[in-house]
């Protein structure tokens, strides 16, 4: 899919925010707690694309790093459009 067809398919913020914050259901950390809270409120999608880090981190403690690495390379596909061909990066 090029670049200007991804853009016209792009998912909704409020889409995106679901599909960030169905991976963190199973973490009751506080800091997971935290990263949910910064999910509700980041303002745009790079924001949003900013906080895989921190969700793997979360993710990792609850399972493991490899959990986490799978469910956070499932995003990839929600940032189409948002985030720049060269920064949808699995991990």
């Amino acid at each position: 899919m090029g670049h200007r067809q991804a853009v016209k398919n792009r998912l909704p913020i409020a889409r995106i925010r679901q599909s960030l914050e169905a991976l963190m259901l199973d973490c009751d950390s506080l800091r997971a707690q935290q990263v949910v809270y910064r999910i509700k409120v980041a303002r745009t999608p790079a924001e949003l694309w900013d906080l895989r880090c921190d969700m793997h981190q979360c993710i990792a403690r609850v399972h493991d790093q490899s959990e986490a690495s799978r469910r956070i390379n499932t995003l990839v596909s929600v940032f189409r459009g948002w985030v720049p061909p060269g920064k949808l990066t699995q991990i």
